[in-house]
């Protein structure tokens, strides 16, 4: 039977020897997050298909800035108001592990280690206990339209000079080279992250993002610098600051701007006719020597800890992990499926980003993922301020030292 068949089976079948539990009385509730309508069509017709096997489910999906500030209190209502919820991997899962608000799933996980990949478990997993099923990852890179760059015969570039003589034949043509929406903050992220990876490796960057390392280092300086050089030779279309970053693709598809720096979840929100011609390059090297890290974020579903249906949410849980739902799913959003036993679409911009992450030295969850939300969302309003004051970076940097000490006091046993 093909993996197709089987996986059609699954959905609309007869329910599995493993969905067991009587149905509760309440529905299972699951709440999602999504950044594009195929995604959130995408959590109804999941909805629908596991309802259409005997399990009473309420799904509500919510957009992504609302639902990023509203998940704490969904955690801490009593009960939840969720039995699953749509989260994320790395230090955005610990700080909820830490404050005792999820419920532990090693009895469910029991045979994940040879099922996914090490680096999603490794995301999920702390103090050496699993917290969150591994849904969907995806790399993060330069995302333009091949007819464009083969209408004025430019190629992307792979180093720091072919990337800036690239840039500078896009301004020649008209087009402003860089496309950012930064009015979330978040995009900014991105290319600290990449600048620093690029520059200095992996472990530089986990101490500084982990409060181990001082923001006035000489090597932040050097981001810094590197970053200030694309904003002093004009490579950004001006605005930045007033866009959101659906706002910044309407530059790219109209060809106004040649690139913007996403993740490949934005595959989605371009135009489907336009979706066929995009095309995707990793951020350029900066240093030879240096292994080269890629961000690649994890999205996970978690149980919380006053969930009311427990048992029901882990058979859930249970039946979104099999190898074949893990393809359909990521087929679907055009993302990676974590699963070592599931396939990757044939979507070519989520193939593009399964070679990537299989030659990567390593991966990063991202700048907001990697570091706790106390230290990193009021740092990414010190890059906002660097992005529309370069010339002042003194501050900025001064800014972010004084934050690392009220995050990481000295004699706290972390830093």
């Amino acid at each position: 039977m093909s993996l197709r068949r089987r996986s059609l089976c699954l959905w609309a079948g007869a329910a599995p020897a493993w969905a067991q539990p009587a149905p509760p009385a309440e529905p299972l509730r699951v709440q999602w997050m999504f950044s594009s309508g195929v995604q959130r069509d995408l959590w109804v017709r999941i909805a629908r298909r596991y309802e259409a096997l005997g399990r009473p489910l309420e799904s509500r999906e919510r957009e992504q800035a609302q639902y990023k500030a509203e998940f704490d209190a969904l955690l801490r209502q009593q009960p939840a108001a969720a039995d699953v919820a749509f989260w994320f991997g790395g230090q955005r899962l610990r700080e909820f592990v830490d404050q005792d608000l999820l419920e532990p799933l090693d009895d469910l996980a029991q045979g994940w280690e040879s099922q996914f990949h090490p680096a999603m478990l490794d995301a999920v997993r702390v103090q050496g206990r699993v917290w969150a099923l591994p849904l969907a990852t995806y790399q993060w890179g330069f995302y333009y339209r091949r007819s464009v760059f083969e209408r004025l015969r430019l190629q992307p570039p792979a180093t720091w000079e072919s990337w800036l003589q690239l840039n500078s034949q896009l301004k020649a043509a008209g087009l402003a080279p860089i496309v950012m929406g930064s009015r979330e903050g978040w995009p900014l992220g991105a290319w600290f992250d990449y600048f620093n990876l690029r520059l200095h490796g992996k472990a530089f960057h986990t101490e500084l993002l982990s409060g181990r390392a001082s923001w006035l280092d000489a090597r932040v300086r050097a981001v810094f610098e590197r970053w200030r050089q694309l904003l002093q030779r004009g490579d950004f279309l001006p605005g930045s600051f007033e866009r959101d970053w659906r706002q910044a693709l309407p530059y790219v598809t109209r060809g106004h701007a040649g690139m913007v720096l996403m993740g490949n979840f934005v595959s989605l929100a371009f135009p489907a006719a336009v979706r066929v011609d995009l095309g995707f390059f990793p951020f350029p090297t900066l240093d030879p020597r240096v292994p080269l890290i890629e961000d690649a974020p994890l999205d996970v579903l978690v149980i919380p800890r006053a969930a009311r249906h427990k048992a029901a949410a882990r058979e859930f849980l249970r039946y979104l992990a099999q190898p074949e739902l893990q393809t359909e799913l990521n087929q679907a959003m055009g993302l990676i499926p974590p699963h070592r036993a599931a396939a990757v679409g044939s979507d070519p911009l989520a193939q593009a980003g399964a070679r990537l992450l299989a030659r990567a030295a390593g991966s990063m969850q991202f700048f907001d993922r990697d570091a706790p939300a106390a230290f990193s969302t009021p740092a990414l309003e010190w890059l906002a301020r660097f992005e529309r004051e370069p010339a002042n970076l003194e501050p900025v940097l001064q800014g972010l030292e004084a934050l690392r000490a009220q995050v990481w006091p000295a004699d706290n046993p972390r830093r």
